[in-house]
């Protein structure tokens, strides 16, 4: 009588030790964490906890209950099995932690991707404007001389301000051969302008043009961007672009830029941006997938005696 009091009193006692276990672990990830714990994280846990609940009990009837040795021996097995499973399970949730991860950072590169080709689209619209207007200049020529003819010098004035007001002269392109290519270039070629960086291009003619324009901006985009950021600041700054057609049709690109300090190698082989926040790495891995659907190789390096930090990307077309 008093083993099974003391068996329903451990019973209870364990039952409310592992609810109270449950509940504190909910909490002390909410708290410390500030995550809201996922339902699929709080039933492992549970199932943990019921877990170590039976092999509480387990372990105290062993104690209290003589047992034989072949009782006592599969008891001990099916601990072992247990504790095996609980380790399992652990080690699954976690690997399906990665798996999301990799699939969350996937996903936010290809984001990445389709905003940076809707930009560049839009400035590729500004080029066709521009070479619209261009076409059309004799036109509005003809028509400023004749309204000076006709001696209407405030109708003059008003379409010049007309003209000047053009979204079309709003920005200048500058042009390498490939309209997607343009606009990116023409992009950092004013933000190289604005920090003082200077920027060289030399992309022989038709070397791109087996490239799809969401590669293009997520290769030229992303390392022009994070060559600007290495190179602001620094001594001497520039940014020097190469793309030829190799013998085979095999594409070639060489950015070299300086660094106001040289970069941290990320432990994987390559080097980290050194740009805060959640997007940190996130260029570079757009450029590594467009890279890896053409078959291509990519290799950086920093070169301490000049200060400069090179990359270099082949593409099979």
């Amino acid at each position: 009588m008093m083993e099974t009091a003391a068996l329903l009193g451990g019973f209870l006692l364990l039952a409310l030790s592992a609810r109270l276990m449950y509940r504190g672990y909910a909490a002390l990830l909410r708290r410390v964490s500030r995550w809201d714990p996922k339902p699929a994280a709080l039933m492992l846990t549970g199932f943990s906890l019921a877990t170590l609940f039976l092999l509480f009990i387990m372990a105290y009837a062993a104690v209290i209950i003589d047992m034989r040795l072949t009782v006592g021996s599969m008891l001990l097995g099916g601990l072992m099995i247990l504790l095996f499973d609980n380790v399992l399970i652990y080690l699954g949730y976690r690997f399906s932690r990665q798996l999301d991860q990799r699939e969350l950072t996937r996903q936010l590169a290809l984001q990445r991707r389709e905003s940076e080709l809707s930009y560049y689209k839009a400035l590729e619209e500004q080029y066709d404007r521009q070479r619209v207007l261009i076409h059309d200049i004799r036109k509005h020529l003809a028509a400023v001389r004749d309204l000076a003819d006709e001696g209407d010098h405030g109708a003059v004035a008003e379409y010049i301000r007309q003209l000047e007001a053009s979204p079309a002269l709003q920005n200048r392109v500058r042009l390498c051969g490939n309209h997607t290519l343009d606009v990116v270039l023409a992009r950092y070629a004013e933000i190289c302008r604005r920090k003082d960086i200077r920027f060289t291009v030399d992309v022989r003619s038709k070397s791109v043009d087996a490239l799809a324009p969401a590669d293009l901006t997520a290769i030229f985009g992303n390392l022009l961007e994070n060559a600007v950021a290495a190179a602001t600041g620094s001594n001497d700054p520039r940014i020097d672009l190469t793309v030829d057609l190799r013998p085979g049709g095999a594409v070639s690109v060489s950015l070299v830029n300086t660094c106001i300090s040289p970069p941290a190698p990320d432990g994987k082989g390559g080097f980290l941006s050194g740009k805060p926040g959640p997007e940190h790495g996130a260029g570079l891995r757009s450029v590594r997938m467009a890279v890896d659907q053409y078959g291509g190789a990519m290799r950086q390096y920093y070169r301490e005696d000049t200060g400069r930090f090179h990359t270099v990307i082949v593409l099979e077309t």
